[in-house]
């Protein structure tokens, strides 16, 4: 006799509750819409930002 278990795949966020499917279609909808160069600006932006707030990190924790 073997046992069969269903494994149902349900996305959740870090707060262990269920992400609103209609949300993530809607998000997942609205950044589609993007060009792909806005994109990439988006992410150089940020990855720009990451790295300054890092040598800034370094530079003021840095014992005189």
């Amino acid at each position: 006799m073997h046992f069969f278990f269903e494994k149902k795949s349900q996305i959740v966020n870090h707060h262990g509750d269920s992400i609103n499917p209609d949300f993530a279609e809607w998000v997942r909808d609205f950044v589609s819409n993007f060009s792909e160069n806005i994109l990439v600006i988006i992410f150089i932006l940020g990855l720009l930002i990451f790295l300054i707030m890092y040598v800034f990190i370094l530079y003021f924790s840095r014992k005189k």
